[in-house]
């Protein structure tokens, strides 16, 4: 019996693989075999990591929709776009039409109404494409494995997996997504796919699923982020002079650390870094501080070149460089990485940041967190300012508590900082009413309930498959 795994880049490595749950598959019986299908395949290092007589690599080709799946993901796209199901979407359709990276969304969504009315239906939006369109590559690897259960890292948001969700469902083979992230459900230009079992991290998404996306209240399950398990294991990581030994920063100094996002999101980082700077050697904090930037794994640490040897400045991109991945990333989260950030939010004093799952991260942890919502020297226009984010849906729900201080402009980020080292406590009880509501559970088991219903569905799939000879036998 085979499971087929996909791991499209080092994001999904991190949230899928290094939780456990390769080894809980291979546990389920003695004769399951695992096929990895990744373009890390090609990295020796993490081929030696998850090497296991009943481990299998395979490469995953990037993939980009040509043709008639092209035109129809595109009648897909506008029909969701223009119903506007979540405040994300409608702001996603503005920027858009602003850049003019969408046509003619109202025709399509009409054409798509009156031609093929199952494309705007949420409970049956793939089931035309996936009916009319093959992968000849996909279906050769199911024809070799012949898999009982499929595993993606998102209910077919990464373009790497659609061909095997699509040939998934084809072939009548069971399929689970298990690293849907807090925005996959609101944020999208695209609709998620429906697969055989969910799951996500808690209640609210498990809502947006069924409300969105058509899936039934049975086919969601609710595990927690397995990622963050680290976070709820006080007994790890390293002591705060340990910490700053290894970045190179003063321990007996305040620690404001700024997270960056990739370019696209958010292009002003610099200024960003320029007014905290400024407010240092102004000496505007209640205390001596320094500045960690941490780089995103989507952004260039060359962006932040001109801040090398600031004395008030270290940068960082903490994260093992790896073979490039069909959509850009080439980096590994390997369990040191997750663990480092660990420590970094634990021992920060602030964290400034931009709209990003940092600012539950950071809550976890009880570190305060300044959210930046302005632009650069100048505002951006609505499209493609900073300030939109707070009317996204997924953010909204960090906000509407009260868990950060949300700076619209430079000086009341610098004010933030300061009144957030003056009395660390400030919006304290708005970060714990963030993270019980995202987390869901606190007792950093996440993991194992991930691993656990993954299995199920494979143990279920394996007793379904031992009865039919006995089934076809009887009839």
């Amino acid at each position: 019996m085979t499971v087929l795994v996909s791991v499209p880049h080092g994001f999904s490595a991190g949230n899928m693989l290094r939780t456990g749950l390769v080894r809980r598959l291979l546990e389920t019986a003695p004769d399951v075999e695992v096929v990895l299908l990744s373009p890390l395949v090609d990295d020796r290092q993490f081929v030696q990591e998850f090497d296991h007589p009943r481990v299998r690599f395979e490469p995953l080709a990037p993939h980009r929709p040509a043709g008639l799946e092209a035109r129809l993901l595109a009648l897909i796209q506008a029909s969701y776009v223009d119903a506007g199901v979540t405040e994300a979407v409608r702001i996603r359709r503005q920027e858009a039409v602003a850049r003019k990276t969408m046509r003619f969304i109202r025709t399509k969504h009409w054409l798509a109404s009156a031609l093929a009315p199952s494309i705007v239906r949420k409970e049956s939006r793939y089931d035309l494409i996936d009916r009319l369109v093959a992968h000849p590559a996909a279906e050769s690897l199911f024809d070799r494995y012949r898999p009982a259960l499929l595993v993606t890292s998102s209910p077919g948001l990464i373009l790497a997996e659609v061909p095997l969700l699509r040939t998934a469902v084809r072939r009548g083979v069971p399929s689970v997504a298990v690293d849907a992230s807090w925005d996959n459900f609101t944020n999208k230009v695209l609709p998620v796919r429906r697969v055989t079992r969910l799951l996500v991290w808690n209640e609210l998404m498990k809502q947006q699923a069924v409300d969105f996306h058509g899936y039934r209240p049975g086919e969601v399950a609710i595990t927690g982020p397995p990622h963050w398990d680290v976070y709820f294991q006080t007994n790890r990581g390293s002591s705060r002079d340990a910490f700053c030994r290894r970045i190179g920063a003063d321990p007996s100094r305040g620690l404001i650390t700024l997270t960056t996002s990739p370019l696209e999101l958010y292009p002003h980082f610099d200024h960003v870094l320029r007014v905290l700077i400024e407010a240092t050697r102004a000496r505007r904090w209640p205390r001596s501080c320094q500045i960690l930037v941490r780089v995103h794994p989507r952004d260039d640490a060359a962006r932040y070149r001109e801040f090398a040897g600031v004395p008030e400045v270290i940068v960082e991109k903490p994260f093992r460089s790896t073979v490039k991945s069909g959509d850009g990333l080439s980096v590994d989260i390997t369990s040191e990485s997750q663990q480092h950030l660990a420590d970094t939010l634990r021992h920060s004093d602030v964290v400034v940041q931009v709209a990003s799952t940092i600012a539950i991260e950071a809550s976890i942890f009880d570190t305060p967190v300044v959210n930046v919502s302005f632009d650069g020297e100048q505002p951006a226009e609505w499209a493609r300012s900073a300030r939109r984010y707070l009317r996204f849906t997924h953010f909204v729900n960090v906000a509407r508590h009260g868990a950060v201080r949300l700076a619209e402009t430079p000086e009341q980020m610098v004010d933030g900082v300061a009144a957030y080292l003056a009395d660390p406590s400030i919006d304290a009880e708005g970060r714990r009413r963030v993270v019980r509501e995202q987390c869901q559970f606190l007792d950093g088991r996440s993991s194992e309930r991930a691993a656990a219903a993954v299995a199920a569905m494979l143990g279920r799939t394996l007793e379904v498959e031992a009865s039919l000879p006995a089934a076809a036998s009887r009839s």
